[in-house]
């Protein structure tokens, strides 16, 4: 092999290690979440669900997980006025006129969207969503969620629910999000199907996983 094709060739292998190496790691953190899942659905189905101190839970309510979120809901920006003024003045006395003017604009209303309201700790369980913080404090039941959104990067959830107007949600950081979109989805097919068919779905999962483990691919010339 000459220097050239040496040189590719290595070029080649850096970059399939690379491929390799970020596989790899996303594998072994969803297994990892799949994993702690498991220990907590198969816990709460041999009746061994820990109190949690800092929340009042429900019958049945088991505690999936605990984080830091930002909390968001639907607003406005402030109007703005886009125009301007025109007038005369009067002369009153010697030296002092009154000046009379007009306004000639147009009345530009606030952009809606979301917008950041307080930060503080975020609960998740298997029959709703809370949020408590120093400002503001409230919760989405699974019994009243319409809808749910969020962007690819899984950090930022918006969540639509029946009893309120404005749709709300709440914002984590990249590894949180990444945590926490996977309970989440856990979370609510636990309420609709029940724990047992969650485990069981768990379970596959992980059995899945087993067979499409990242392998390394190196160029044929290597």
């Amino acid at each position: 092999m000459g220097f050239i094709a040496n040189f590719k060739a290595k070029r080649a292998a850096k970059r399939a290690q690379a491929v390799y190496q970020t596989e790899l790691f996303e594998w072994e953190r969803e297994n990892q979440v799949l994993t702690q899942a498991l220990e907590i659905f198969t816990a709460a189905s041999a009746g061994s669900q820990p109190d949690d101190q800092s929340l009042v839970q429900k019958k049945g309510e088991l505690v999936l997980w605990t984080g830091q979120g930002i909390y968001h809901v639907a607003g406005r920006t402030p109007s703005t006025y886009s125009g301007g003024s025109q007038g005369f003045s009067i002369p009153l006395v010697a030296g002092i006129r009154y000046r009379v003017g007009s306004f000639k604009g147009t009345m530009i209303p606030g952009v809606e969207m979301q917008m950041d309201k307080d930060q503080g700790m975020v609960k998740l369980t298997n029959q709703r969503l809370i949020f408590a913080g120093p400002i503001a404090t409230t919760e989405w039941a699974f019994a009243k969620i319409l809808s749910t959104f969020s962007n690819p990067d899984r950090t930022d959830f918006i969540i639509g629910v029946s009893n309120r107007q404005k749709s709300s949600g709440v914002r984590f950081s990249s590894e949180d999000g990444y945590v926490f979109s996977h309970l989440f989805a856990m979370g609510l097919y636990s309420y609709e199907n029940g724990i047992p068919a969650t485990i069981k779905a768990i379970q596959d999962e992980l059995k899945e996983g087993t067979t499409d483990k990242p392998m390394l691919q190196l160029p044929p010339n290597l």
